[in-house]
Formats: structure tokens, C-alpha cells, sequence
């Protein structure tokens, strides 16, 4: 019990003391999309999420809560599969509402039949869905991820 409250006390300290400012949206395409996916310098935690979707809704603030923990060791990437003509009208007020800080992009590409595969062979399209990948190693949810899945899954990338 000591441990789950000091593990609280300094998920809450790190995330008070987050000084990004609140995320904008970039529109991207496919190339955009390759570029994302590909490994960098950190581990890379993106997620498929859009305003509309109740289970992305749900989980995006412990993303975001978990990403501000790991800000020197991970990247924490949402890609909102929204209408772009959306980004002003659903998907900023929502960012701003819920405090987002994480990178976000916007899939501004209808042919999902070319792009799903860049991110995965074997996803039915289905959101929430999350793609883990570093040097060295990637993995894809295809499930809306717990608080505690999400950082047992970023743990063992580190």
C-alpha cells in the first residue's frame, strides 16, 4: 500500500509540474504516418484515438499521465482519426479540456486500406489501438490499454 501511494504522490508531483503547453494538432498523410512509426532516438508510444471513440476517450489521460512521467525516455504520440475538418470544432477543445500536452497529429488520409498496414498487418482498423516501438523491439495493442497494462507494457521497452 505504501508503494501504490508513493507511486501516486509522484505520478501527481511530475504532472504538476508538466510545463508543455497544451498540444495543437498537425494534419498528416501516409508519408507522415511512415515517419512516425519508424524508431527514434526514444521509445515511442502511439496511439490511434479519435473524439468520437468513448474507449480512446477513456484512456488518453492516463497515456497522458504516464507519458509526463517518462517525458526523458519516451515519446508519447497520439494520431487522431478524426475528420481534419474537425481539428478546430472537436479535436483542440477536447486536447484543450483534458489537458493534452503529448504530440498530437491528425491521419488526414480516407484510404485506410494503404495505411492500416504501415502501422500493422494485422489490424482490423479498430481504434483504440496502440503501437510500442524502439530500436530494438515493437509491439501493437490492438485493445484499449489499463493504466497499469499501459506502464507494464512502456517498462518493458526501457
Amino acid at each position: 500500500m505504501n508503494k501504490l501511494l508513493t507511486l501516486f504522490v509522484l505520478l501527481t508531483i511530475c504532472t504538476a509540474c508538466d510545463n508543455r503547453p497544451i498540444a495543437t494538432v498537425t494534419a498528416i498523410g501516409q508519408d507522415g504516418l511512415r515517419e512516425t512509426v519508424l524508431p527514434g532516438d526514444k521509445v515511442k508510444v502511439i496511439n490511434f484515438w479519435a473524439t468520437w471513440c468513448a474507449p480512446c476517450v477513456e484512456e488518453l489521460p492516463y497515456f497522458e499521465s504516464i507519458g509526463s512521467s517518462y517525458l526523458e525516455d519516451v515519446d508519447m504520440i497520439f494520431i487522431s482519426l478524426d475528420e481534419k475538418k474537425n481539428i478546430q470544432t472537436a479535436v483542440e477543445p477536447f486536447l484543450k479540456k483534458k489537458e493534452i500536452k503529448s504530440t498530437v497529429l491528425l491521419l488526414d488520409d480516407p484510404y485506410a486500406a494503404e495505411w492500416i498496414p504501415i502501422v500493422d498487418q494485422h489490424w482490423d482498423g479498430a481504434i483504440p489501438v496502440t503501437l510500442i516501438v524502439s530500436k530494438n523491439k515493437k509491439q501493437f495493442y490492438n485493445k484499449a490499454l489499463s493504466k497499469a497494462d499501459l506502464e507494464k507494457a512502456i517498462k518493458e521497452f526501457l
